[in-house]
């Protein structure tokens, strides 16, 4: 009698929890047609990875993104075989072999954060701007030399930043 409880115990949850397991498993398929509705694209073209990114962009107005997923250059990306920036590229959502890994990096961590700035920032490539020669004289440089009584163009800013401290210590 004791037996017979306790069997038709754990029968009873090993049927419950089969019939949740198979009731979600049929839940995704018309979550994916929900997602596509969402997106504006039919169903069964995207994956819900897909699908989630093309919502973001159409919702950041990022056209290069959704164009991006819309146009599956982002699956030509990913068959590129051991190319981690490749991979990289696809998550960042652009062309490979157009940014250094860090920069990819920094678009992914970005995106994460709705930092739209930053993204805007690395895509323009003005973080790839190098820093000026000594003989280039900015203002700042200008009003630090002045001080010092020295030639702004023969130091850089590094230095007569450092020069400025020793002169105040």
């Amino acid at each position: 009698m004791k037996d017979e409880k306790m069997f038709k115990s754990i029968a009873t949850s090993a049927l419950i929890a089969l019939s949740l397991a198979g009731a979600a498993n049929a839940a995704q398929p018309s979550q994916d047609v929900q997602l596509a509705a969402s997106a504006g694209v039919a169903a069964g073209q995207y994956s819900a990875a897909e699908l989630q990114a093309i919502i973001d962009a159409r919702q950041d107005n990022d056209t290069g993104l959704l164009n991006f997923y819309l146009s599956g250059a982002n699956r030509a990306a990913a068959s590129v075989q051991g190319d981690t920036s490749g991979q990289l590229a696809k998550q960042a959502g652009v062309q490979p072999g157009a940014y250094s890994a860090s920069e990819l990096q920094l678009i992914i961590s970005a995106r994460q954060e709705n930092d739209r700035d930053r993204v805007a920032y690395v895509l323009s490539g003005a973080n790839r701007a190098t820093p000026a020669a000594a003989e280039v004289v900015t203002p700042g440089e200008a009003q630090l030399a002045g001080a010092l009584g020295l030639d702004p163009a023969q130091y850089t800013l590094a230095q007569l930043t450092a020069l400025t401290a020793a002169a105040n210590d």
